[in-house]
């Protein structure tokens, strides 16, 4: 599929020139801490029944933690920490500028431009 803006302004562009909102933000931090927690589990051969023993909650609450369900408390994610063995840093960073509308537009228009998505190319075995 080939997508081609060709007049008036990116709407891709625009998505990644704004600033994401509180809300939209949130999501993605609560996703991310999830997906660490995932993969040290996996790691571990943590299930979540076991996450859940750990942690002292019942089972219903690690699956609303991991579909994303509720805001987490610091005592949960501090919680979750111990549970898999980690600890849990929090800390403020500065915030990232958000590109600028010319470059953003650049950019994502190209993508969106592409015929082919990219794919590293593989190399052919030599025959002898």
């Amino acid at each position: 599929m080939k997508i081609r803006i060709t007049k008036g302004d990116n709407p891709i562009g625009k998505l990644f020139a704004e600033t994401p909102s509180i809300e939209s933000e949130a999501e993605y931090q609560k996703l991310m801490i999830v997906e660490e927690l995932l993969g040290m589990m996996k790691e571990q051969g943590i299930t979540r029944s076991e996450l859940a023993k750990r942690m002292g909650v019942q089972p219903s609450r690690i699956t609303s933690m991991m579909t994303g369900s509720n805001n987490f408390t610091i005592e949960t994610l501090v919680r979750a920490g111990r549970a898999v063995g980690a600890d849990i840093e929090l800390h403020f960073v500065p915030m990232k500028q958000p590109a600028k509308g010319a470059k953003a537009n650049k950019l994502t228009h190209r993508v969106a431009e592409a015929e082919k998505p990219y794919r590293a190319k593989r190399k052919s075995a030599k025959r002898k």
